[in-house]
C-alpha cells in the first residue's frame, strides 16, 4: 500500500504541472521574423506579380473574407481572391510599394499574429503614371502546420477631407 501511495504522490504533481502549469514558451524573435517575412512578401507579391508566392502566404480557406480598396473588392474565399487578383495584375505595371509604420504583434500562444502598415503605391495603371499614397493595410495571420499564412486582410484608402 505504501508503494502505491508513494507513486501517486510522485505522479500527481508531474501530471498536474504538465497539464496546468507549464506553458510552452515561444521563440518570440524567431516568430516575429517569420511573420514579418510573410507580411513583407505580401508587398513583394504585388511588385513581382508572383502568383506562386501569393498562394504560399495566403490561407486557402473557402470562408475567409478580404477587402480591397474599391467598394466592390470584397473577396470571399481563396478561389475568388485568387481569380480577382489574376484579373487585376495585367493592368498594374512597374509597381513600387513603400511601406511605413509597420506594426506586428504576436499572441502569446504563438499561433496568431496581426499587423498594420501604411502603403504608398507608385505604378503605371492603364499606361498612366499613378500614385496611391497612404493606403492602410491590416491583417491577421495564423500559424498552420508550422507556417504563417494570412487569413484576413483589409486594405483601404483614406478619404481626403476637402474644405
Amino acid at each position: 500500500m505504501k508503494k502505491i501511495s508513494l507513486n501517486i504522490i510522485l505522479f500527481c504533481p508531474i501530471v498536474c504541472m504538465s497539464i496546468c502549469g507549464c506553458e510552452q514558451k515561444i521563440d518570440t524573435a524567431s516568430e516575429m521574423a517569420a511573420v514579418k517575412l510573410v507580411v513583407d512578401n505580401f508587398e513583394t507579391f504585388w511588385e513581382t506579380e508572383d502568383m506562386a508566392l501569393l498562394s504560399k502566404i495566403m490561407a486557402h480557406d473557402s470562408d475567409m473574407v478580404n477587402y480591397g480598396t474599391d467598394a466592390t473588392e470584397i473577396f470571399k474565399g481563396w478561389e475568388e481572391f485568387e481569380s480577382a487578383v489574376a484579373q487585376m495584375i495585367p493592368a498594374l505595371e512597374n509597381m513600387k510599394i513603400t511601406v511605413r509604420d509597420q506594426s506586428i504583434k504576436i499572441n502569446p500562444s504563438g499561433e496568431v499574429a496581426w499587423f498594420s502598415e501604411i502603403w504608398d503605391w507608385d505604378l503605371l495603371f492603364g499606361g498612366q503614371q499613378a500614385q496611391i499614397p497612404n493606403q492602410r493595410l491590416t491583417g491577421v495571420l495564423e500559424k498552420r502546420n508550422g507556417n504563417w499564412v494570412i487569413v484576413q486582410f483589409h486594405n483601404s484608402v483614406p478619404v481626403v477631407a476637402t474644405e
